[in-house]
């Protein structure tokens, strides 16, 4: 059994998920489990609406709805040609809109939109394109079934699950085998939603957008899978963003702990949550490009494969603030822990750390530019002297061949310095397959463009 995933760009229009069809009917594999995103740019146009509802000019929403029900509605015209498939295509979606409207209206009056109410918006971008996939495979000739997976998490939050923790997901993965065993059994293709349901905290604050990777990662533990696939626009995990290097070329293989370092630390081919269940069951997964399926792509395997570099990727995270906290106690006992403590009450999730005798520096995405930033540091500042730097970026090279290879440090930081780029900070992992530096925002692509340049010698 093979876990499918397709993306926003995979369901872009009629023609992309024509062509994702195509994939799921020739592929090698004849049992599988879809999991699809919204068509491209629906899940922006889900937010724009919600926004509407809730500022000044609240009847704005019904303008999006109608792009998205016209959206959905001409690809259905172009995939679907059977008249009973058709009417129930375009039955479904009228519905849809029509039940999200009325939400929208209460939300007019509520003024506000909380987590579980961005999640019941957001899934709709998901259901819609799932039910148009099914709809088109069936109208090929094929056996599939859509799968609305927030049907299931609904009714598993009790006394026993409260929190959308690793319990959780393993009490949800045994349900999801139960529902799609007897699918694949009789030969059927489920064709599932990325979405999975409204959870506490909302699933786009507690999972991140991009969630879909993990459900069908998920659903690859559930189900055992041979293989997790992860079809998006590229043709695999690349050596670094080819907008910034366009000669940036394709990773054959990656660990495990490689691929969550790449999640980790920005790169936007597969979502950090998506590792965790195929470490448990050891489950390849793989990266590949949608409009060149015959594309090997990017293998993620448990020991991975030692390439003839010095290691496999850069990445970069912008819009870095850095947080340094001085104090002449900073070494007495407790007082670090203290400090962690400090931004674990306030919730500003920490990225890098650096220390010495009397200082400590932190690094902090701007996701967390909120209220609780601020009041972090009020409180900080009652106790340490507080000093903030914001517009800086994280490069950070990545690569197990690191541990192998005496030197690696040094070259990387010549190779900011020869362009008289100032480092900020810098920090290596406990694994010893990482190296980040902390620099200003305006060197970003000089920096990528510099280090590449030095170790992959184009």
């Amino acid at each position: 059994m093979f876990s499918l995933k397709f993306g926003g760009t995979s369901m872009g229009n009629s023609e992309a998920i024509s062509q994702t069809a195509q994939i799921i009917i020739s592929h090698p594999e004849p049992n599988k489990v879809v999991t699809v995103s919204a068509m491209s740019g629906v899940t922006n146009l889900l937010i724009s609406a919600a926004n509407c509802a809730t500022e000044t000019n609240k009847i704005c929403y019904k303008n999006y709805l109608q792009e998205i029900q016209d959206k959905h509605l001409t690809a259905l015209k172009k995939l679907v040609n059977n008249t009973d498939l058709y009417r129930t295509g375009e039955e479904f979606i009228t519905k849809k809109i029509s039940g999200l409207s009325g939400f929208l209206h209460a939300l007019t009056i509520i003024g506000e939109v909380s987590p579980r109410s961005n999640d019941e918006i957001v899934s709709l971008g998901e259901i819609l394109s799932a039910k148009l996939l099914s709809l088109h495979l069936q109208d090929l000739g094929e056996k599939s079934d859509f799968i609305n997976l927030e049907n299931i998490v609904s009714k598993m939050f009790d006394k026993d699950h409260t929190e959308a923790n690793k319990e959780f997901f393993e009490c949800f993965a045994h349900k999801l085998e139960k529902l799609l065993t007897p699918l694949l059994e009789k030969n059927i293709t489920p064709i599932c939603t990325g979405f999975f349901g409204k959870i506490p905290g909302g699933i786009v604050a507690t999972v991140g957008r991009g969630y879909s990777d993990f459900t069908a990662a998920l659903i690859g533990k559930a189900c055992n899978a041979k293989e997790i696939q992860i079809w998006t626009d590229v043709n695999g995990i690349l050596s670094t963003d080819p907008r910034i290097v366009p000669e940036a070329h394709v990773i054959e293989e990656l660990s495990f702990d490689e691929a969550t370092e790449l999640a980790n630390l920005g790169a936007k081919v597969i979502h950090p949550q998506t590792i965790w269940p195929a470490v448990k069951n050891n489950i390849l997964v793989r990266i590949k490009n949608t409009m060149s399926p015959l594309d090997a792509g990017t293998a993620i395997t448990k020991e991975g494969k030692l390439s003839t570099h010095s290691f496999k990727s850069i990445t970069i995270q912008k819009d870095i603030t850095i947080i340094t906290v001085r104090s002449t106690t900073m070494t007495e006992s407790g007082v670090l822990g203290e400090l962690f403590q400090e931004f674990a009450n306030h919730k500003v999730s920490i990225d890098l750390v650096s220390t010495s005798e009397s200082s400590i520096s932190v690094t902090i995405q701007n996701e967390n530019e909120n209220k609780n930033l601020q009041q972090l540091i009020t409180q900080l500042e009652k106790k340490f002297i507080v000093n903030r730097e914001n517009n800086n970026t994280i490069i950070a090279i990545i690569g197990n061949e690191m541990r192998e290879n005496i030197g690696v440090a040094g070259r990387f930081l010549s190779a900011l310095s020869d362009h008289k780029i100032n480092v900020r900070m810098i920090s290596q992992g406990a694994n010893q397959s990482n190296i980040s530096a902390v620099i200003s925002q305006k060197d970003s692509k000089n920096a990528v463009q510099a280090v590449h340049k030095k170790f992959f010698r184009i």
